[in-house]
């Protein structure tokens, strides 16, 4: 399917491809069902297409959120298939000669821009960099986290559009009817081949800096909870006169896990946070008076060790300073059992999980989360 064929053609291809996720019943099992699609980027946006299970991508864009949004045609909630398949066809030149050649037709667009005889730039919006290409080398090593990272991108991207069409609303006199709404209320929105909830809590921030907001969709036919807000802001986007319906569900049970998914990711997040990416120089110069003592009969060369090894890991802030002032209490008193035992202490500053604990950061609580609202999104 190319972008000449007329809008009739491509509606008619894509049902006959994925009539399930199309609502085109009529067509499923019968001759004129589609096994094989082939298009250029204009599916890549915007389509139903997760009756498929596999997808080729016979040639690679620069872009590589173009490649992301391929894959988000059939890597959709209401999918059937239990594991998605996607193959990916490099040049057999290689990325490094490709780039090169890229960077060459960029210096040649951009000497062409410059001479003032181009309304715009040539590959306006398609800027192709080393970066780019570095993100295509770990999809053809299939490194899984890509497109985590890209889904990431486009998160950030559109809270931008969420904040446009928030802004929008203020504008138009909703503002008075958003602060009449009470805390708590529901609704329910209906989408083919969706059946779960969606959730709004917020909680206050830590330190006081203003509060935490979180969206979650619980899908009721897979049992996963989904984060991705771009993801969660196009499932409940909707009109006024978009029907309504209100599901049936086990909500309390369903809120509790939604709950816990959220406080099990603060905690993930406040260990990341917390947990240092270097190790501080006085931990080296600790570590290194430790070792001449090795052999002192003065200690246990198994505590010494021990201690070595704790100030082997990056140590949060608090630890760090912890570490500072006894190395400066034994550099005045020459006390090394005193210095071996601060350090083996260290190991009790630890979580039992081994992740630090965060400083100064009090862990989110279920009595903290507060809810705004919730809403079915039913078929």
């Amino acid at each position: 399917m190319d972008s000449g064929a007329s809008p009739k053609e491509r509606i008619g291809n894509i049902k006959a491809f994925a009539p399930v996720a199309n609502e085109a019943g009529s067509i499923a099992g019968t001759d004129k069902e589609i096994d094989i699609l082939i298009s250029t980027d204009v599916l890549s946006e915007g389509q139903n297409l997760q009756d498929c299970g596999i997808l080729v991508n016979y040639d690679l864009h620069w872009n590589p959120m173009r490649m992301v949004q391929r894959a988000g045609r059939i890597d959709r909630i209401g999918s059937k298939h239990p594991t998605l398949w996607i193959y990916n066809m490099f040049p057999d030149a290689g990325l490094e000669r490709l780039l090169g050649i890229v960077q060459r037709l960029e210096s040649r667009a951009e000497a062409v821009n410059s001479t003032g005889f181009m309304d715009a730039p040539i590959f306006e919006g398609q800027t192709v960099n080393p970066q780019n290409f570095n993100t295509l080398r770990r999809i053809r090593d299939e490194d899984g986290s890509v497109i985590e990272e890209q889904e990431q991108f486009t998160e950030l991207a559109s809270n931008e559009a969420l904040q446009q069409l928030l802004r929008s609303l203020m504008e138009a006199g909703g503002r008075e009817l958003l602060e009449q709404l009470p805390d708590g209320i529901h609704s329910g929105l209906a989408r083919i081949n969706y059946r779960g909830l969606f959730f709004y809590f917020t909680a206050p921030a830590p330190r006081g800096e203003g509060r935490q907001h979180f969206w979650r969709y619980y899908d009721l036919q897979s049992g996963k909870i989904l984060d991705n807000r771009f993801v969660i802001a196009n499932l409940i986007a909707c009109s006024p006169d978009t029907p309504r319906v209100i599901g049936t569900a086990d909500i309390f049970e369903i809120q509790e896990k939604v709950m816990e998914d959220i406080l099990q990711s603060s905690r993930e997040q406040q260990a990341i946070e917390a947990a240092p990416k270097i190790i501080d120089p006085i931990q080296q110069t600790v570590s290194t008076a430790l070792r001449s003592y090795l052999n002192n009969p003065q200690v246990q060369r198994k505590d010494v060790r021990a201690a070595i090894q704790v100030l082997s890991e990056p140590l949060p802030r608090v630890h760090v300073k912890a570490v500072r002032k006894a190395y400066e209490e034994f550099d005045q008193s020459k006390d090394i059992g005193q210095l071996v035992e601060k350090m083996n202490t260290l190991k009790a500053m630890v979580e039992p999980n081994g992740r630090p604990q965060s400083e100064g950061v009090s862990p989110l609580k279920r009595e903290d989360l507060h809810l705004i609202c919730f809403e079915y999104i039913w078929s």
